[in-house]
């Protein structure tokens, strides 16, 4: 437990993100009606600058566990130390799962499971956080109306 774990995106997501919005950025670069405006070619420019550095992100991110903590994030890491936890929990969404942490200060630092081999991080997490404290399953969090006492009359 003295060395350290990375998890990432899948090495092929943020070049074949790339390639995908590159792609459609090239489409609308055609357009004569639209780069032929300076407005236009202004927004060419700022999308291709977005969508590379959406991909940038995709490819520096990244979870790395050691001993005691767990960072996370791409260019500015934010570390949780795992002795600091009060709650850990995985929630699953719409598409995807996440597990979601939370530390006696408020911070709350989440991972979702489509970084790469997601059940050994998960292990990983489990096995470093307090004894008294596994990551519990929870399912889809939908508020729900409970009657109350006065409103079965």
């Amino acid at each position: 437990m003295d060395d350290y774990a990375t998890y990432r995106w899948p090495r092929g997501t943020p070049l074949f993100s790339l390639i995908g919005l590159y792609a459609l950025g090239f489409l609308l670069a055609a357009q004569p009606a639209l780069t032929n405006l300076f407005a236009g070619k202004l927004a060419i420019a700022a999308y291709f600058l977005a969508c590379t550095l959406f991909c940038t992100y995709l490819y520096r991110f990244r979870v790395v566990l050691d001993a005691t903590s767990i960072r996370t994030g791409a260019f500015f890491l934010k570390k949780m130390e795992f002795a600091n936890v009060v709650r850990a929990r995985y929630a699953q969404g719409d598409d995807a799962g996440q597990i979601i942490l939370w530390d006696r200060n408020g911070m709350r630092l989440r991972i979702s499971d489509t970084i790469h081999d997601f059940g050994a991080c998960t292990r990983a997490i489990n096995s470093r956080l307090p004894t008294h404290l596994p990551i519990s399953r929870g399912g889809q969090t939908m508020s729900r109306h409970v009657l109350s006492g006065g409103d079965l009359v």
